[in-house]
């Protein structure tokens, strides 16, 4: 691993560089920042955020940035960075006392960093009151869900997981994460489209939730990649146990939004991007008790969509397969194979359909 911010290496790298348009200004960050952060509610510390961009100052310049937040009451705002090269964040992190300097999450970070020759990437996430809340590692691809649990650090409640996991057609994985503050874990999986009920059933009882009513899985529907999808599960990293998962719809079409209401609507309406094409985003998340909530993400700078595009990302209502997820869904603890939905290996059917909405306040 480098040992600062600086010694970074040849990398995959994430689309073009940014033109000077669209390149960070730190000045122009920190005013969005306070103005988005008022404008929602948010806690925001100059201070804090001073200290971040210092520590990452290279990371900021060179890569892509976002805000994010949700439509839970109190929600904070968040921002990121990917980079567009390999990068040991997690001694940046130490050295700027982020975190621990014993901490097994960053260790965790640090093993799977330094899979598949080390080409995976690493890029994270700040609170603009808190600091530095989160470690991603983009895995340079999809890989085997095996791979990624069979590293040393992690804990055997969480490898223990992989049969289960297995069973439901979860079988490759293309970011992993952790979360200093909740003590989480996120595998980042890619699943088979497009959604259907029964799957959508079998992936929130995960998370021993309610899987969500006809309008709201119609919206899901229509916003989902239909090819492949992103479905994210939170897990503690103590016990396994199973705190959430969420469905990602990335790059929503230009204009066109679920419905929306609130903080969200004020997030979309203000949070500034200066790329040359918008990356707007949202994750519908489900928990137990009905702890249902809405993700938001959007561009801010770095030219997101040619990066992520790069790392093969299916966008909204993409017929996109994934030749990884070809053949069976997987195999069920005792062993026997499970087939694909409706005997698919993934293509999305022709007849796939979703309403366009047109604003985010739209109906359902």
């Amino acid at each position: 691993m480098a040992d600062d911010e600086n010694a970074v290496r040849d990398g995959s790298g994430g689309g073009r560089s940014p033109a000077v348009a669209d390149r960070f200004s730190r000045a122009r960050f920190l005013a969005d920042l306070r103005t988005t952060a008022a404008a929602l509610g948010a806690p925001y510390s100059e201070a804090v955020t001073n200290r971040v961009l210092d520590a990452y100052a290279s990371a900021f310049d060179e890569g892509a940035v976002l805000w994010r937040t949700t439509d839970r009451p109190g929600a904070g705002l968040d921002y990121r960075f990917y980079a567009r090269r390999p990068l040991d964040t997690v001694t940046i992190a130490r050295r700027a006392g982020f975190i621990a300097g014993d901490d097994p999450l960053a260790a965790l970070v640090q093993e799977w960093s330094g899979l598949y020759g080390g080409a995976p990437e690493q890029s994270c996430d700040f609170d603009a009151a808190l600091g530095q809340t989160k470690t991603w590692v983009y895995l340079a691809g999809t890989r085997p869900l095996d791979d990624v649990l069979g590293v040393p650090g992690v804990p055997d409640a969480l490898r223990r997981l992989a049969p289960l996991f297995h069973g439901l057609g979860l079988d490759h994985v293309r970011h992993v994460a952790v979360d200093y503050r909740h003590r989480s874990v996120n595998l980042y999986f890619r699943a088979r489209g497009p959604v259907d009920p029964e799957q959508c059933r079998r992936f929130t009882a995960l998370a021993g939730a309610e899987p969500p009513g006809e309008r709201l899985f119609g919206e899901m529907a229509a916003f989902l990649s239909r090819g492949a999808y992103t479905f994210s599960v939170t897990l503690s990293s103590t016990t396994g146990a199973v705190e959430r998962v969420a469905f990602y719809a990335l790059k929503l079409p230009d204009g066109q939004f679920p419905l929306l209401r609130g903080q969200l609507l004020t997030f979309f309406d203000v949070a500034p991007s200066y790329d040359p094409e918008d990356m707007n985003a949202v994750a519908w998340s489900f928990g137990p008790g009905g702890a249902t909530y809405v993700k938001a993400e959007r561009s801010h700078c770095g030219d997101l969509v040619a990066l992520i595009r790069g790392w093969n990302t299916f966008f909204s209502r993409s017929e996109t397969t994934d030749p990884a997820l070809a053949g069976t869904v997987g195999s069920a603890p005792d062993g026997t194979s499970v087939p694909a939905p409706n005997g698919t290996t993934g293509a999305a059917p022709d007849g796939a359909t979703g309403s366009a909405l047109a604003s985010p306040g739209g109906a359902a």
